[in-house]
């Protein structure tokens, strides 16, 4: 585990070694246990890396590393749980180890196969593979996007990094806010892949890789999706609840058994929810020092660490708990910000920070976490009401003519003045639209008319197009979500309401909301998170699997549920959900810290000032004050925006 920068350039003048150091440096928190850089020759092409030892944690694992004849470098941020077996099948093609680290295995399985090899990896990954002999730079990211990856041509030179704090120290780069990707982040707390907030500067999508040899000369290429099943379920099974239940409990056992390997210390989040109970459980049949953590504010009941301690009192955990002030968040907010290198407006990023710090503070290094269950096994009520709302949308969409659904619309619009989201959502009725956008949807596009300044629309960007033909280029994130929607249904014709409904979260709040903030914050105290509920074998499984075992008898995750009986507690299996969150609401109805910053932000931050619509921002923080409706977390959105 790591973190990673470099560049590619046919430029005569080659970047200066210390301004590589200083790239280095920014990236220390992502791997403080070494560092290493190599650079050609002439200085054309760099790769640094910073380490964060987990497996081999010897020299012999150090990055960027090089084959033996110099050919292949490579910087590498992941772990590779089938590293081993692939380490074999290698040895009988005559090559050699030096170490026992999964990195070596990459570099030689490229030499052995190209970069086709990415294809016979189980893990979590991103990084970059320079080719000398062919001049070639490969940058890929992992099939769920666990890893991020950020990429620019800016002064036509490629430069690639871990996160995009890295990317401002090239001197080449320069820091242009996009409009269209503020637009985006309003609406879904982060900006969809492969854009970012910054013009010029993109997130290689999960499932992607790219080649490079110049400006003119760069593809992209998607290597995994999803619904390219590598092993497809029959029907008879599939119907089969018994079978089902085997099976998800199986898939979920391996992937918390290969996400054990490592020659340090592990650990879990435990909420005391049914995910991380589950994780907990099947993670103590294979080791003995177990620690937990979990993490609460002051004013949170007491009840939900409560479940925590009962579930690690049955496992025989070291269990610790951490309890958060507002101070604590307000003190960290601005070092939140950084770490998130754009926007990513979704609160759980502070407690998550805190409670990796106290994994790292207790010698910690690896934590398994739970993201992804609810998003696969139909895990929030509101992912219910969509599937409720479903077949009545389509009928009367069917049966009812436009202009009626227009008329009742615009009839039904001023009952819903202090909602616009709501009216956003009768409007894509009238409109014919599809129902579900995604899992997050903060200010519809009726809203974000209201806080956005008017802004021209920004040209036709063909990188985007080349990662994503047909990708839609305006500022309408509903047509974000649809450009997804419509590839699952060319791939599955028959695809239930909900199995599209995931497709979308796994193309986009997955992978850029909630892992990427798994992964920026778990880093910031230098921890590495592993998430076994998006091992890719129990996704494409779940992607099949029908929705009456993911929502029965009244039950959301029925099927994994299922799965957990005999193995958690039923008290903990079946007890009503408690989301993971911090407490944005009493912040920003109360007033107190975050309220002063965020007017202090507002009127002082000049930088949003041709953006962002500041007396309309103004008037929602009084409204939100003074009247019983909640906009606590459109605030906090705009905060986040305001803050950098």
């Amino acid at each position: 585990m790591c973190g990673f920068a470099g560049y590619k350039t046919t430029r005569d003048s080659a970047i200066d070694a210390s301004v590589l150091q200083t790239i280095s440096k920014v990236l220390a928190h992502r791997g403080p246990d070494d560092a290493g850089t190599w650079h050609s020759e002439n200085g054309k092409v760099a790769l640094l890396s910073r380490r964060l030892s987990i497996l081999d944690i010897s020299q012999a694992g150090a990055q960027p590393m090089k084959d033996d004849e110099g050919r292949i470098v490579l910087s590498f941020n992941g772990e590779l749980y089938n590293h081993r077996a692939v380490r074999q099948e290698l040895e009988t093609h005559g090559h050699h180890f030096s170490s026992h680290c999964d990195t070596e295995v990459l570099l030689k399985a490229f030499k052995q196969w190209g970069i086709e090899c990415l294809k016979r990896f189980d893990g979590m990954f991103a990084g970059a593979i320079y080719d000398r002999s062919a001049d070639e730079m490969y940058l890929f990211r992992d099939r769920m996007g666990i890893k991020p990856l950020y990429f620019s041509l800016q002064g036509e030179v490629l430069s690639f990094a871990s996160e995009i704090k890295a990317l401002w120290k090239m001197p080449w780069m320069a820091e242009r806010i996009s409009a269209r990707g503020l637009s985006h982040y309003l609406t879904y707390l982060a900006t969809p892949a492969p854009m970012t907030l910054f013009e010029g500067v993109y997130k290689l999508p999960a499932g992607f890789y790219a080649r490079y040899t110049s400006p003119e000369d760069i593809s992209f290429t998607q290597w995994y999706d999803p619904l390219n099943y590598e092993t497809t379920v029959s029907e008879g099974n599939l119907s089969k609840k018994s079978y089902c239940v085997n099976a998800v409990r199986t898939l979920l056992d391996e992937a918390v058994q290969k996400r054990l390997q490592s020659d340090v210390s592990v650990g879990a989040l435990l909420s005391g929810g049914l995910d991380s109970s589950f994780v907990v459980a099947l993670m103590a049949r294979y080791t003995k020092k177990l620690n937990t953590f979990t993490v609460a504010f002051e004013d949170d009941p007491l009840e939900e660490r409560s479940w925590a301690r009962k579930v690690a009192k049955k496992f025989g955990t070291n269990h610790h708990e951490l309890i958060l002030t507002e101070q604590d968040a307000f003190s960290f907010f601005e070092k939140m910000v950084y770490h998130q290198d754009e926007p990513l407006g979704d609160s759980v990023c502070i407690p998550l920070y805190f409670v990796s710090k106290q994994a790292s503070d207790a010698g910690v290094k690896v934590l398994l976490a739970g993201e992804g269950s609810d998003e696969l096994f139909c895990g929030y009520p509101m992912y219910v009401d969509y599937v409720s709302m479903h077949r009545y949308w389509k009928l009367t969409q069917h049966f009812m003519p436009d202009a009626a659904r227009r008329g009742l619309f615009y009839a039904a619009r001023p009952f819903y003045k202090d909602y616009p989201n709501r009216q956003d959502l009768m409007k894509s009725w009238a409109d014919g639209r599809s129902l579900f956008w995604g899992g997050v949807r903060v200010f519809s596009e009726l809203w974000k008319d209201n806080v956005l300044a008017a802004q021209d629309e920004e040209s036709f960007d063909p990188i985007i197009e080349k990662i994503y033909p047909g990708f839609p280029q305006a500022d309408d994130s509903y047509a974000v979500a649809d450009y997804h929607r419509s590839h699952f249904y060319k791939q599955n014709p028959k695809g239930d309401f909900f199995a599209a409904m995931s497709y979308i979260e796994l193309k986009h709040r997955l992978p850029e909301l909630l892992l990427t903030r798994t992964d920026k914050m778990t880093m910031a105290a230098s921890i590495e998170a592993r998430v076994p509920f998006m091992d890719h074998k129990l996704v494409e499984f779940m992607m099949q699997v029908p929705m009456k075992f993911k929502y029965r008898q009244g039950q959301t995750k029925y099927i994994l549920k299922k799965a957990a009986e005999g193995i958690v507690q039923n008290d903990i299996i079946y007890r009503k959900k408690v989301g993971f969150a911090s407490p944005v609401t009493r912040w920003f109805k109360q007033g107190g810290l975050f309220v002063e910053h965020f007017q202090d932000q507002l009127h002082s931050n000049n930088r949003w000032t041709e953006l962002l619509d500041k007396k309309a921002i103004e008037s929602l923080l009084k409204k939100n004050a003074q009247s019983p409706v909640n906009y606590s977390y459109q605030l906090w959105a705009l905060n986040n925006v305001l803050a950098f």
